[in-house]
């Protein structure tokens, strides 16, 4: 297993030489989603009255909170590290870019989903936002990666999953941007509407590493790589679905009325949920290449 013991023992450093990447991963998804449950809390409870321009610049702010998050806890530690994954802020600009030019666009002018796909069934809806926007935003994060950082910057398999939430930020962020700033929605809404892109990039830019790492670190199955693909295009369309669906209650004379305390349970669910199954699979892969390197090296009397 020679792609395990470069990993791990290449220049005599090992993955501790490596900034780690899941516990940092998973203190700004329990930040950020602690902090949308304050906000939402605060707008049902206490309801406060943020008219013009004090709205808009706190229903704006929130855009900013996965990036600092971000920037605090996965990009800093690296210049202390003896291995810096030197290229994350590029792949957050360039993914930033990307969605910019070409996501948002298609999706808006080509798809147009919002004219037809809200007043579809639910699996109607499920299978419309997979193969839309999930294939789209799957897509574009993929040949972001593609050609920014494989395999030239792989050296350990976390840095396919650091690179893949560089890219699941700097992705999200240019659409909460364009969101926040058309809409102009509440700030309650603004921060639901935030985390929110936030879970259905991460959501398939974790299954798209998962995808690299047993295509590049495994050499698993050439199938596997397309398979987890289109699992992170359908996890993006299962959450945008359900989502928008639950955020919205029952149509009657007064029109819908938002339940955002329902939006966040299922953002928290699916992030709960999509982080726990790859992790999982990342764990189990990784375990069973350190088996097989071990037992290797007993074999050949190491």
């Amino acid at each position: 297993m020679e792609n395990f013991r470069n990993a791990t023992t290449a220049d005599g450093v090992d993955d501790y030489a490596f900034i780690p990447v899941w516990r940092r991963i998973i203190l700004q998804l329990v930040i950020s989603a602690g902090f949308c449950g304050v906000v939402v809390l605060v707008g049902e409870v206490i309801q406060p009255k943020l008219d013009g321009n004090a709205g808009r610049i706190a229903a704006l702010s929130f855009v900013f909170v996965p990036v600092l998050l971000w920037l605090l806890w996965s990009v800093l530690p690296e210049f202390r590290s003896a291995r810096p994954r030197r290229r994350l802020i590029g792949v957050a600009v360039i993914s930033g870019l990307t969605a910019s030019a070409i996501g948002l666009p298609v999706v808006e002018d080509f798809f147009r989903i919002d004219q037809w796909l809200p007043l579809q069934s639910v699996i109607s809806r499920i299978l419309g936002y997979s193969l839309s926007v999930g294939m789209v935003d799957t897509g574009l994060k993929f040949i972001v990666l593609r050609y920014s950082v494989y395999p030239q910057a792989l050296r350990v398999r976390s840095d396919t999953v650091a690179y893949a939430f560089a890219s699941a930020i700097g992705y999200s962020f240019y659409l909460n941007l364009a969101l926040v700033w058309r809409l102009e929605p509440t700030f309650e809404l603004a921060a639901l509407y935030v985390l929110a892109n936030v879970t259905v990039q991460l959501s398939s830019a974790l299954f798209i590493a998962l995808g690299i790492v047993e295509s590049y670190f495994s050499d698993a199955f050439p199938l596997v790589l397309p398979t987890n693909l289109l699992i992170a295009a359908a996890s993006s369309g299962l959450i945008a679905s359900l989502f928008g669906g639950l955020m919205s209650g029952p149509l009657d004379t007064a029109g819908n009325a938002d339940r955002p305390l329902f939006g966040l349970g299922v953002l928290c669910a699916a992030l709960v949920a999509t982080s726990g199954i790859v992790f999982f699979l990342y764990s189990n892969s990784e375990r069973r290449e350190r088996e097989a390197f071990l037992g290797s090296g007993v074999s050949d009397g190491i």
